[in-house]
């Protein structure tokens, strides 16, 4: 039987699956307005559309990655995103509503902190030969 993954590393890749999902859901919206033809600017609503998916798609790899154990480039791209969303959601604090900078900006640090725990740093170093 396979050896499971850590539950910091299952937390954080639930975690980042759920982001996945929550962009996923903003470029279905980008959709809706394209279809819709309610958009003002068509072009840059695609661009960013695609830009969503391929995010969504590297984030849902990546985690998947990190489940499998033994590759470490994978948690490059998730905490580079993570970076990122906390970095969004403190310069959008006074701007976005409530509550959701400072959901994202929990959800950030509990990924952020589960990798980098040594049991994830572990998991995800390739096997010595």
């Amino acid at each position: 039987m396979a050896e499971s993954a850590p539950a910091a590393v299952r937390t954080a890749v639930a975690v980042v699956w759920l982001e996945a999902a929550a962009v996923v859901a903003g470029v279905v919206g980008l959709v809706v307005v394209l279809v819709r033809g309610t958009s003002q600017m068509p072009a840059p609503t695609t661009a960013l559309a695609v830009l969503g998916l391929a995010l969504a798609a590297g984030l849902a790899g990546a985690g998947l990655a990190l489940l499998r154990g033994g590759r470490r480039w994978a948690r490059s791209p998730v905490l580079t995103a993570q970076f990122l969303m906390g970095a969004m959601a403190v310069a959008g604090w006074s701007t976005t509503p409530q509550p959701a900078p400072p959901i994202a900006l929990a959800l950030a640090a509990a990924v952020v902190t589960a990798l980098l725990v040594p049991a994830a740093v572990a998991w995800t170093r390739p096997p010595r030969s």
